[in-house]
């Protein structure tokens, strides 16, 4: 009975080393991803707005929607008037505005008389999905806000 046995052989310096090299290129190469992804964090995070002073009627638009869309119902809800509360409970409210959660503002026009502002605001909704990308659209809503002391209230539904 014949047997062929097959000898391994160490390979040789120069092919070992050029084995090492392809091997430190890989590594080096993860590492470098893996340090510009950590760096690139912190540059795509969402920075917080710069809100208009509460003392206006603006910055208390942008401080309702914020409350709104971070699910802060309590806090939005402390921004309507009295009369609108009495009309509304805040579970009510809660039921109603939760889907409002999923959009952007925009402040487009602010105009005061005496006593009470309209607010004009822009709110973009995002709907995510689908085999041909998400859906996005916008509408436009006219808030009446009323002086109360050295704040303002929102007056009546935000939405209507």
């Amino acid at each position: 009975m014949k047997t062929n046995a097959t000898s391994h052989q160490p390979l040789s310096g120069a092919r070992q080393a050029g084995r090492n090299w392809g091997l430190w290129a890989l590594v080096g190469g993860a590492a470098l991803l893996i340090i510009i992804a950590l760096l690139t964090i912190p540059l795509s995070t969402r920075q917080q707005p710069v809100f208009a002073p509460l003392s206006t009627p603006e910055g208390v638009v942008q401080r309702f929607f914020d409350a709104v869309y971070r699910g802060d119902y309590t806090g939005a809800y402390g921004f309507l008037s009295a009369k609108t509360q009495q009309e509304r409970s805040l579970g009510e409210f809660q039921d109603q505005i939760r889907y409002e959660r999923d959009g952007e503002m925009r402040v487009d026009r602010v105009a005061i008389h005496d006593g009470t502002a309209t607010v004009t605001v822009t709110v973009t909704r995002f709907e995510p999905g689908g085999l041909f990308g998400g859906n996005q659209w916008s509408t436009q809503y006219d808030l009446l806000l009323e002086r109360d002391g050295e704040s303002w209230r929102i007056v009546g539904w935000p939405f209507a």
